[in-house]
């Protein structure tokens, strides 16, 4: 019986009863066994086992500790999801003014997870298992990907503090489960270019679909490791061929998006197709500490982020060292289909395969737009691959990690513990002066009609984002209803029949409340002034009934 983490790699063929278990000689100029792993197997580390799982308990105390996670668009996708989920609940209202549209689309795969998982656990709770499993997947994906590559577990430590990066405090929840999705894709098809079955192909071609369905931008970070890793697979090329058709779902639903599914996102009216703003490179290089590992106010994050790296800047030393003296091996494969020679160029790449991957996200880093106007509005595009470049970046080391020099690891434990209790206090502050909203939404009567509006300064002091600009898809959450700020140009998996005046979510000083307020039963304000009050006495329809902490609860008594 084997020992959790220790089963053989899946490149490794099964030893005959009886067989030796002595390796093969090695011809003259090749490279010595790897110092990595014991054999084939990885070693029981209980310290690693119970600091993994302290970790990924730590991980995701952020996400249960508070009701109003503060991450900028959330309400809009939840709000999504909840039309969707209650749409013909009559308290919500949303037939008045919402149609359903079930098409598949992008941005739609967070938007499933959660409506399935809803019908188990309710809305709320289910938002908060789908971005748990996110938060989860990248160390467990990194746990994978260095068993097949044979890296030491403890490496995965250093990609736990990936998932909170400045995506997650935009709230980008597509883009953020499609995240998980494509570091799945990638370790499936890994795990299939090495040993094909059914099994492992379908699940292959599950994900990429899943990629589909995530996000364009993580469908174009998938094929591109697609391709790198193909490469490093070389010379399989029945491998490879066997592989290319696996994709052809997801090629085939991109190419029914692109020309059947018309989304109001896509601008390809008269003028260029593509618009799109570069930064410097290296003003890429200074914001990448800040693009990677931030997302509350305060710099503790992005000093952590340097500690993980000062981290495996040593551990990659260590690791460049051995390697100076002594190469890892290839893995050994069917002899139908053998992997390149030992110690030939190809088989270099296939073992550094992490390199390879880390360099194509550089790649994408560098040369993709940093924001998009046509043929997608989309602000901050190129800055959501770091990530990926720290996942595969930290993950190519090849120190073994082994008896005392484990500790090496421990400032990365440290930060990688510090992290999310450091957010979990910043949202903890944030939704207790949050609370009275959730008062005021809880006291108005059913079927009333509720504006939310945000006004200067709209930023919070735990938050380097305006937290509360979306709250008015909080209100239509907590009570059904028209909500102004709602994604209402995705086209998925909702269009919209009819709206209700109101100023952009972010432009709450633009409220006229002879224009917008009259279409309202109430308006809630946050951080209306006491001395200069957006209803005043030639306004006396509107009466307030309660002033809380920042916000303002008014009635239209019509």
């Amino acid at each position: 019986m084997e020992m959790p983490g220790s089963s053989p790699s899946d490149s490794d063929p099964t030893p005959r009863a009886g067989a030796s278990a002595a390796p093969p000689p090695r011809p003259p100029g090749a490279e010595a066994p790897p110092a990595v792993e014991s054999g084939n197997r990885w070693p029981c580390d209980r310290a690693f086992v119970a600091t993994f799982v302290l970790l990924a308990v730590a991980a995701i105390v952020p996400i249960w500790r508070v009701r109003f996670l503060p991450l900028l668009d959330l309400p809009n996708h939840l709000a999504a999801v909840h039309i969707w989920h209650s749409f013909d609940e009559p308290w919500t209202r949303f037939r008045d003014f919402y149609e359903l549209s079930l098409r598949p689309a992008p941005y739609g795969a967070y938007h499933i997870l959660t409506h399935v998982i809803a019908y188990g656990v309710g809305l709320e709770n289910a938002n908060r298992v789908v971005l748990s499993g996110y938060v989860l997947a990248i160390p467990a994906a990194a746990l994978g990907w260095a068993r097949r590559t044979r890296r030491s577990p403890w490496l995965s430590v250093l990609t736990f503090p990936l998932a909170f990066t400045l995506s997650w405090a935009c709230g980008f929840l597509p883009f953020l489960v499609g995240v998980a999705l494509l570091l799945a894709g990638v370790l499936a098809l890994d795990v299939y270019l090495d040993r094909p079955s059914p099994l492992r192909g379908a699940a292959v071609a599950l994900l990429s679909v899943g990629c589909g369905l995530s996000h364009p931008l993580i469908l174009f970070g998938y094929y591109v490791c697609v391709a790198v890793l193909m490469l490093c697979h070389l010379p399989r090329w029945s491998r490879i061929a066997v592989a290319l058709p696996l994709f052809a779902p997801a090629v085939a639903l991109v190419l029914w998006q692109l020309v059947a599914f018309k989304s109001p996102m896509v601008d390809l009216r008269s003028g260029p197709r593509f618009q799109g703003v570069w930064v410097p490179w290296h003003e890429m290089l200074r914001s990448f500490p800040e693009y990677t590992l931030d997302s509350v106010s305060g710099d503790l994050d992005t000093r952590l982020f340097w500690v993980l790296l000062a981290v495996a800047s040593l551990l990659g030393l260590s690791g460049v060292a051995r390697v100076a003296r002594r190469f890892l091996p290839g893995s050994s494969l069917p002899a139908r289909e053998p992997a390149a020679p030992v110690g030939s160029l190809l088989d270099r790449l296939h073992r550094h395969r992490s390199l390879a991957l880390c360099a194509a996200m550089a790649i994408c880093y560098f040369l993709v737009p940093l924001h998009l106007a046509r043929p997608f509005d989309w602000w901050f595009v190129s800055g959501r691959f770091s990530p990926f470049i720290c996942f595969f970046g930290f993950l190519a080391i090849t120190a073994p990690l082994q008896g005392r020099s484990r500790l090496l690891m421990a400032p990365a434990v440290v930060a990688a513990l510090v992290l999310p209790l450091h957010l979990s206090e910043k949202y903890a502050r944030f939704d207790e002066r949050v609370a009275p909203f959730a008062r005021m939404v809880e006291r108005i009567p059913p079927g009333a009609e509720v504006l939310f509006l945000t006004l200067p300064p709209r930023t919070d002091e735990s938050l380097i984002i305006e937290g509360t600009n979306h709250f008015s898809s909080w209100v239509q959450i907590m009570h059904g209803g028209f909500s102004a700020d709602g994604w209402h140009n995705v086209g998925f998996p909702f269009t919209l029949k009819r709206r209700l005046p109101a100023p952009p979510s972010n432009r709450g000083e633009w409220f006229k409340p002879d224009v917008h307020g009259v279409a309202y039963d109430y308006v809630i304000l946050r951080n209306e002034r006491p001395d200069k009050p957006v209803f005043t006495a030639a306004h006396p329809s509107f009466r307030r009934i309660e002033r809380d902490g920042a916000f303002t609860l008014y009635e239209h008594t019509r």
